[in-house]
């Protein structure tokens, strides 16, 4: 499947899923970690998060809090995704182009997962 598209629009939707699962990572730990935190995850997802919290506070709406910022800029992102990157190679790709970045993902923990349930039974 990834073979029918262009590569440097895999590459942006590859950067855009990356962005987007970290961002919503960050939401994730804002409900359970206090902000004040200083747990190494958490200041490792401050450092990563902070630069594309900032970059893009222009286009962030003032009535929305800071620990929704995340969430509402992987909104964004996904949208993008999934509205504008298939107009770029024409609308006919519109559903089919969905998803690259994260089901490929997928395909690659059912590997995993079948080599170790082959590994655990057969031993091979």
């Amino acid at each position: 499947m990834i073979n029918t598209f262009p590569i440097w629009l895999i590459i942006i939707d590859y950067i855009f899923g990356f962005i987007m699962i970290i961002l919503s990572l960050k939401f994730i730990l804002n409900l359970f970690i206090n902000e004040d935190s200083k747990l190494s995850i958490f200041l490792f997802f401050n450092k990563l998060t902070s630069p594309i919290v900032n970059a893009t506070s222009k286009i962030t709406p003032n009535f929305i809090v800071a620990p929704l910022k995340p969430l509402y800029l992987a909104w964004i992102i996904l949208m993008i995704r999934l509205y504008f990157l298939p107009i770029l190679i024409g609308y006919s790709y519109l559903g089919t182009f969905a998803f690259v970045f994260e089901k490929n993902i997928i395909s690659i923990i059912n590997d995993i997962t079948l080599n170790l349930a082959l590994y655990l039974n057969y031993g091979i």
